[in-house]
């Protein structure tokens, strides 16, 4: 699922262009662990079924370069909304 990313940042990261197979292999193998364990976890923690931006932050308020990560991703998916709405109205006029 997530192989060609892996692998393009494997390569950001300064791995070979291309990288051994087996080694995009179980990344993404940890990836993916990564993804469903906190998907539980989250799932736990908030509303049944419903996994929300809160619950991940909440867990991962203890890892300093996780929350400050996700601090900024949050602040820029925000900016691009507002940028968005923005060009939105100058083109369409709302």
């Amino acid at each position: 699922v997530f192989l060609s990313a892996v692998r393009c940042m494997m390569y950001g990261f300064g791995d070979d262009q291309n990288p051994y197979t087996e080694s995009v292999d179980i990344l993404e193998d940890l990836v993916i662990e990564f993804i469903t364990e906190m998907t539980h976890k989250a799932m736990s923690i908030g509303r049944q079924g419903r996994v929300q931006v809160e619950d991940i932050v909440f867990l991962i308020r203890k890892d300093p370069r996780k929350f400050a990560r996700v601090k900024d991703l949050l602040t820029m998916n925000e900016e691009l909304k507002r940028a968005r709405k923005a060009f939105d109205e100058a083109n369409y006029g709302s």
